[in-house]
């Protein structure tokens, strides 16, 4: 009897201690896991950029001829991150439209394979003339990029639009026209919000569109920042049927609550 018993308690025995096994070993798997950031999850690369300023004009009057600057001084970020890149001019002058002091731009990225990877840029100008429409002590405009979005700023300083003093920070794209023909768009924002690929900005502080049939056409650009993420999971990955966040939905190129385009650049993707 002892024997029979044996024999049949120890099999029992033996498949309770392998399923106990069977649990620990994937709890343990589980527990690694879950610890193990997917890969779903990052920013797999950035982009950004800055520049001072950029003048291309066609003037007709007095006498016909291209006025072009810049970009200048520039930056670009690699799609590495890295940095802070920077570069600097102690001066602009661009006769008979522009005059400056100091510029400077920066731009770096970092944290890359996780979803807080990033993207960040700024640029500022001193002592702002742009003959007979625009003064300011100091232009400046910001951007930032990571998995959630990306968003942008400007700020000016001491800035006198035709004798009406401009407010610091202007609400995005404020557009004023102080004479026919002429457009100003102050904290100009392009954005693209392209869930599971992309998110990205370009910030102008200033942007002047000139349409003077028989005078001048062209437009002029301060402190231009650039920002942006791309990996699978940014701005919470692809849209399910269209849903929020993507082309259509608020806040994506399409939908409400989308900057509207550039009169001049229009909206095109982020290309560095």
């Amino acid at each position: 009897m002892t024997s029979v018993t044996d024999r049949t308690t120890r099999p029992r025995r033996s498949r309770r201690w392998g399923a106990r096994l069977a649990v620990g070993l994937l709890a343990g798997v589980m527990a690694t896991i879950a610890g193990v950031p997917s890969a779903s999850a990052d920013v797999t690369s950035v982009g950004g950029g800055a520049f001072g300023e950029q003048v291309n004009l066609n003037i007709l009057l007095p006498a016909p001829g291209l006025v072009s600057s810049g970009p200048s001084p520039s930056v670009t970020l690699p799609s590495t991150g890295g940095g802070p890149f920077t570069a600097s001019l102690a001066s602009v002058s661009v006769p008979p439209v522009l005059t400056t002091g100091l510029l400077e731009v920066s731009t770096e990225g970092g944290s890359l394979g996780t979803h807080q990877g990033f993207a960040t840029s700024s640029a500022t100008i001193a002592n702002v003339n742009i003959t007979g429409l625009l003064t300011a002590t100091a232009v400046n405009s910001t951007c930032t990029s990571n998995g959630d979005g990306s968003t942008g700023s400007s700020t000016l300083v001491g800035a006198i639009l035709l004798g009406t003093p401009i407010p610091v920070n202007p609400a995005p794209n404020t557009t004023l026209n102080p004479v026919p023909g002429v457009t100003v768009i102050l904290n100009e924002q392009i954005v693209v919000n392209d869930p599971g690929v992309e998110t990205s900005i370009t910030v102008n502080a200033v942007h002047i569109i000139v349409n003077l049939p028989g005078l001048a056409s062209g437009d002029i650009i301060l402190s231009q920042s650039r920002c942006a993420a791309f990996g699978p999971d940014v701005l919470g990955g692809p849209p399910v049927n269209g849903g929020p966040g993507g082309p259509a939905g608020p806040g994506g190129p399409a939908g409400p609550g989308a900057a509207p385009a550039s009169p001049v650049t229009g909206q095109a993707r982020f290309t560095g």
